[in-house]
């Protein structure tokens, strides 16, 4: 597994896998990992790099959202206190999450040395701005639904960085699987953090951390401008030329047109929903 990022508190894991980003965030506090995730060995690395630092520091294990890729790594870290939001523990459906691990192990003969299990959840997030304080360290949470119902953001306030999860990524435009509408007020949510918060620290959960505030700022604009086009082609034919360039214009098009048609099909139930 590589480090794409590091500093003196920070690390930034990247998986072979859909450049899928685990963060281990390290202070003379706590230890706060989140989203361990996908390959065996790879779980294993930020097992390794955990112990290696650990001084008694408290431990949390924040799931950002509930994707199975998410939270797959889960049973490794049964010493530390679980983090998610309201929506994470109440969501229907979690046998399906946990047989889409088993299927994803069947299908490459993976091997795991942890029970595959939905996250039980010690810590549950009902609010913005919901706080975790240990010593000199604290961490606030906001919710942030759109692209599952139960996302969250966290901001590490004393390294004024923040976790945004299935958002804010460089290798991808919007997934919306819960609401599109939703998904724009998470921006500007995301927006205000960014400005408010003085953050020094994008971490997404897909592709690259960036620690230029213009870039932050660019992908929030860049992620409203696709919802705004997006419903623009779904009700008016001449948007999608345009629409299809900036789709066009990420690697991986194959699977990226896929979610795209997939995020026209949300766009259309709305529709349908409004109207």
């Amino acid at each position: 597994m590589s480090i794409q990022y590091e500093d003196q508190s920070v690390t930034v894991f990247e998986s072979a896998l859909n450049q899928t980003t685990s963060t281990v965030a390290v202070t003379k506090d706590i230890i706060l990992i989140i989203d361990p995730t996908w390959l065996p060995e790879e779980v294993h690395t930020i097992q390794k790099y955990v112990k290696e630092r650990d001084n008694g520091q408290m431990k949390y294990l924040l799931f950002t959202h509930s994707d199975f890729d998410h939270i797959l790594g889960y049973n490794a870290f049964p010493e530390a206190v679980t983090i998610a939001s309201r929506g994470f523990v109440a969501r229907s459906g979690k046998e399906e999450t946990v047989k889409k691990i088993q299927d994803f192990d069947d299908q490459y003969y993976i091997r795991r040395p942890y029970i595959i299990d939905y996250p039980k959840i010690d810590i549950i997030i009902d609010y913005d701005e919901q706080t975790i304080e240990v010593g000199e360290s604290s961490i606030s949470f906001y919710l942030a639904p759109g692209h599952q119902a139960d996302d969250v953001f966290a901001v590490i306030n004393n390294l004024n960085v923040l976790i945004s999860g299935d958002y804010l990524s460089d290798v991808e435009f919007p997934f919306i699987h819960h609401n599109s509408e939703a998904y724009s007020r998470t921006l500007d949510k995301a927006e205000s953090i960014i400005r408010e918060k003085g953050t020094e620290l994008l971490i997404p959960g897909h592709g690259k951390a960036t620690a230029d505030i213009k870039e932050m700022k660019d992908r929030v604009e860049d992620s409203r401008w696709y919802i705004q086009a997006l419903r623009k082609e779904v009700n008016e034919t001449d948007a999608y030329e345009v629409l299809q360039a900036f789709v066009d214009s990420f690697s991986f098009s194959r699977f990226l047109g896929e979610m795209h048609d997939m995020n026209i099909e949300q766009i259309k139930k709305e529709e349908q929903q409004n109207s």
